[in-house]
């Protein structure tokens, strides 16, 4: 199984977060087979990498890419990295089939054997629909049919056919509307050639909200949202407030934090919350009923 995940020096080690917790839920972990791109890292961080995989069984590959390509593209809050899976197709072997991509603020809850096994039925990738809220549902042209592209199915052999990346990379060279670049890019070109997984494979925190709140636009995707919210294989910490940092409030924050402790890096949440001022602990405290409520649905 080939996993693909792109990462500079300051997300390496929430990368390895993503990869150790893909590893303690897969049956066959020696069949993992991990690939890095990166615009680079600190030797010591590369070599504390492979040391956490190889003590699974597992493979790791640390590639190097030039991101000459990706200068002057629009990346935003995100950085370059954010990029780098438009040319994965460039620096992954040509064994490399079919890749499952993931970014490194995910957190992997079940055995990715399931998803590697999934037909794709002649798409060039299987994702999940990217859930918004019913303020933002309004700036997408057709958001029933937009992906998130933070984790991937991808048919590496039709990518490489159908030029993905490189149409990809000349819309954002003419773009001056892509707020999520990489994945406005990928949902412009992809149009009509994704199959849609489960959201339990993309677990994305707007389903709480839609299943509390009974957005309209998500009425038909609510049995989906439910289940996805009782047993989440896939957590995507999506937005700025991230499971690292003191002020997250996102139910699964918890289990990353534990699986963090697998890896060179480990987080403890007490330093976390010593970071802050004791009004924002206040209101941490006042949010716990929420968020234990809301941990309490997962796998009930």
């Amino acid at each position: 199984m080939n996993v693909v995940l792109c990462a500079d020096e300051g997300y390496a080690r929430f990368g390895a977060v993503v990869m150790a917790s893909a590893i303690a839920n897969a049956s066959h972990p020696e069949w993992l087979r991990f690939y890095v791109l990166t615009p680079g890292l600190e030797e010591v961080t590369a070599e504390r990498l492979r040391e956490m995989v190889s003590k699974s069984g597992a493979a790791l590959h640390i590639i190097d890419v030039d991101v000459q390509a990706l200068q002057g593209l629009p990346a935003g809050r995100f950085g370059i990295a954010a990029l780098l899976p438009l040319l994965m197709h460039r620096y992954l072997p040509e064994d490399c089939e079919r890749v499952i991509y993931l970014d490194c603020d995910m957190l992997v809850l079940g055995d990715l054997e399931r998803l590697w096994e999934l037909p794709l039925e002649g798409h060039v990738v299987a994702a999940a629909m990217d859930l918004c809220n019913p303020s933002s549902k309004h700036t997408r042209r057709d958001p029933d049919n937009y992906f998130n592209s933070g984790m991937m199915l991808v048919d590496l052999q039709a990518w490489r056919r159908e030029s993905v990346a490189e149409r990809a990379l000349e819309y954002l060279q003419v773009s001056e509307t892509a707020r999520y670049p990489d994945q406005d890019a990928l949902n412009e070109v992809l149009e009509g050639k994704w199959y849609r997984l489960e959201p339990e494979w993309n677990f994305q925190p707007t389903a709480y909200s839609a299943v509390e709140k009974r957005y309209a636009h998500l009425t038909e995707y609510l049995p989906a949202l439910k289940a996805a919210i009782r047993y989440p294989r896939i957590v995507h910490f999506i937005g700025a407030v991230k499971p690292w940092h003191a002020r997250c409030v996102h139910p699964f924050q918890d289990d990353f934090i534990v699986y963090s402790t697998l890896t060179p890096w480990p987080i403890e949440k007490s330093a976390l919350r010593s970071t802050l001022p004791w009004g924002r602990r206040i209101r941490l405290l006042l949010k716990q009923p929420k968020i234990r409520r809301r941990r309490r649905l997962a796998r009930s």
